[in-house]
């Protein structure tokens, strides 16, 4: 099947690394080289075409009221964009995804509290910068965090994103409907 705007896709090869299908041919993920960006998912060589990836979780987009999915799918890309502009490969918060709790706590809800009235327009703090150190699994659950602020099941994904490995990502997506796709 052809890529769609948020699915998430598991690096084959790249323990850990994960990235979202910002549209159908690139990914928007992030990298301790190269920060939070877009990558296309094929490349050239020597005439063949290989790709990136070749399997993402796809959310069940059909539990959406009609009309919605356009919607969400261009405020995940807004949501991206502005990581995009800002954010930069956090190294440490790497290693910090290794302590704490992936529950969906108090902790991760003021996080999300706080990025949320950054990206709004609404924070009262000094610094006013939307996200500025993330990792790629942090970058990928927060844009669907933000992107559905009524926490609309499945989509709204129900994890510390600071403290989550990709694996047990993986793992939630599955048992919450997310369906494994070859793109």
């Amino acid at each position: 099947m052809p890529a769609e705007t948020g699915d998430i896709v598991f690096f084959p090869g790249k323990i850990g690394h994960i990235g979202m299908f910002y549209d159908a041919n690139r990914i928007i993920h992030a990298t301790n080289s190269e920060n939070f960006h877009l990558s296309d998912n094929q490349t050239m060589d020597g005439g063949s075409i290989s790709y990136m990836t070749s399997r993402a979780f796809r959310p069940p987009w059909s539990k959406l009221p009609a009309g919605q999915e356009a919607v969400k799918k261009a405020e995940l890309r807004r949501v991206a964009d502005r990581m995009k502009d800002i954010a930069t490969y956090g190294l440490y918060r790497a290693f910090r995804l290794w302590a704490g709790n992936s529950s969906f706590g108090p902790g991760a809800e003021a996080r999300l509290a706080k990025y949320r009235a950054r990206l709004d327009g609404t924070a009262t703090d000094a610094d006013r910068k939307f996200v500025t150190h993330i990792t790629c699994s942090e970058a990928v659950m927060l844009t669907y965090q933000l992107a559905f602020p009524d926490r609309e099941a499945p989509f709204f994904i129900r994890l510390d994103a600071a403290h989550t490995m990709p694996n047990t990502l993986a793992d939630w997506l599955q048992k919450n409907g997310w369906t494994a796709e070859s793109v």
